[in-house]
């Protein structure tokens, strides 16, 4: 069983925790708050109420093994500075810090923080091209450009075969894999099958790609897709 520690419980340390706690994983949960504590008594988690800008108690508190920790001080930045820089002295591999601004990450960078999240951003990230975009289901970014996305397929491919359509050439994405009807799954498919009516698709390529091919007509959608896909993901730790 993989075994995690979080430290700080404000709101996005308590949905990781939710989540850990839906997957079966060991938790152990530390805050200075004894009634934050307190509201997981029932919880199959190990809980200690204590302040976390201190070396000497995170030392004795924190399992020799972890496979990783995730630090939500809210808004103490130099809580979080601290804890993070006593986590990486103390040797977890893994340490995922929530940032506040753009300066809190970069130092939380040099002190030694395997991922900053901003988990408002991160949120918007994925919800604002769906909100533009009807076609979009669900919406990942990977990387640079490279986004990851759930979408149903456009009317003007129904009865196309993959190799008729030619999605690679002609619209620069990849087919992962596809299914028809929400309660079908993903699976493997030939070159030779025909998209039908209600097929989703799960694809992958750029973001430009992506929307020029779930439009319905086959044309880039309006502009202000574009600037907001380039706002949102043309920046780096809030810059």
């Amino acid at each position: 069983m993989k075994q995690f520690a979080i430290l700080g419980l404000s709101q996005f340390g308590t949905d990781v925790l939710d989540e850990l706690l839906d997957m079966g994983a060991d938790v152990l949960i530390v805050d200075r708050d004894r009634e934050v504590i307190d509201l997981y008594k029932d919880k199959s988690v190990n809980a200690v109420a204590m302040d976390v800008m201190n070396e000497a108690n995170l030392a004795r508190v924190l399992p020799k093994k972890l496979d990783g920790v995730v630090i939500d001080m809210g808004d103490n930045i130099e809580g979080s500075i601290l804890a993070t820089s006593y986590c990486r002295k103390l040797g977890v591999a893994r340490i995922f810090v929530k940032a506040v601004t753009a300066g809190h990450a970069e130092i939380l960078d040099l002190v030694g923080a395997t991922k900053v999240v901003f988990p408002n951003r991160e949120a918007a990230k994925r919800v604002t091209p769906l909100l533009v975009s009807a076609g979009l289901l669900n919406y990942v970014p990977i990387s640079g450009k490279l986004v990851i996305a759930e979408l149903a397929i456009p009317g003007r491919f129904v009865g196309k075969s993959l190799l008729e359509a030619n999605l690679r050439r002609d619209y620069g994405i990849n087919l992962i894999s596809v299914k028809n009807g929400e309660d079908s799954e993903y699976g493997l498919f030939t070159p030779e099958y025909r998209f039908q009516e209600g097929d989703t698709a799960l694809v992958s390529g750029s973001d430009e790609a992506l929307s020029r091919f779930s439009d319905e007509h086959g044309k880039p959608l309006a502009e202000s897709l574009g600037m907001t896909l380039k706002r949102l993901f043309g920046k780096k730790n809030g810059k």
